[in-house]
C-alpha cells in the first residue's frame, strides 16, 4: 500500500469541513496518510477550529492562502501549497464538500497505483482526459462533490506544463 497526502481545499466551508474531516481522520487505511487542509481565504474561526483538531489528530495539518496573493489564481495557489506541504508523493485532491464513496474508498483508489501510473481518476463517467489536463494545466476548481476523486503524483502536480500520457492514467469506478 502506498502512503498518501489528502489535500482538502476550502473557502468559507466550515460546516462541510466539519462533516468531512472526522470521516477522513477516522477512516481505516492500510498505508499511512495525512490530511492537509488549505483554507483559500484564511478564516480565523476555521483556523482556530483546525488547530484544536490538530491537537487530537497528529496526521492533520492546515495552511492558508495569504490575502496578499493578488493576481494569482487562488485555487492553483491552494493546490500548490497543499502539494508542497505534503509528506508523501501521492496526493488525493478534494474540495471540502466531497461526499466519500464508502469506508474503503482510499484502499480501492490506491490499489491502482504503481510505477507505471501517474494519475488515478475515480468516480462517474465524464470527459476524464480533458478534466485531468485542465487540473494540471490550469489548476482549475472543477470538482463537484459527488463526481470524482483524483489521485496523482506530487511531482506531476507541481510541474508547470505537465505532459501526461494516457497510458499512465487509470480510471476506476468507486
Amino acid at each position: 500500500m502506498i502512503n498518501v497526502s489528502i489535500i482538502v481545499t476550502c473557502e468559507e466551508q466550515q460546516p462541510e469541513l466539519m462533516r468531512l474531516l472526522p470521516e477522513l481522520l477516522s477512516m481505516q487505511y492500510d498505508g499511512e496518510y495525512e490530511v492537509i487542509v488549505v483554507d483559500k481565504i484564511h478564516d480565523k474561526d476555521m483556523a482556530e477550529w483546525l488547530e484544536e483538531m490538530e491537537a487530537h489528530y497528529p496526521h492533520l495539518c492546515h495552511t492558508f492562502c495569504s490575502a496578499t496573493a493578488r493576481g494569482v489564481d487562488i485555487h492553483r495557489l491552494a493546490l500548490t501549497l497543499g502539494a508542497k506541504a505534503s509528506a508523501y508523493d501521492w496526493l488525493v485532491i478534494m474540495p471540502a464538500n466531497t461526499i466519500l464513496p464508502g469506508e474503503d474508498w482510499l484502499n480501492r483508489l490506491t490499489a491502482s497505483c504503481g510505477d507505471d501510473v501517474d494519475v488515478v481518476m475515480a468516480g462517474k463517467k465524464h470527459r476524464w482526459y480533458r478534466l485531468i489536463l485542465n487540473i494540471f494545466r490550469r489548476r482549475q476548481s472543477i470538482f463537484s462533490p459527488t463526481s470524482s476523486i483524483f489521485l496523482c503524483r506530487q511531482s506531476i502536480l507541481l510541474q508547470v506544463e505537465p505532459r501526461i500520457s494516457r497510458k499512465r492514467i487509470v480510471r476506476i469506478p468507486l
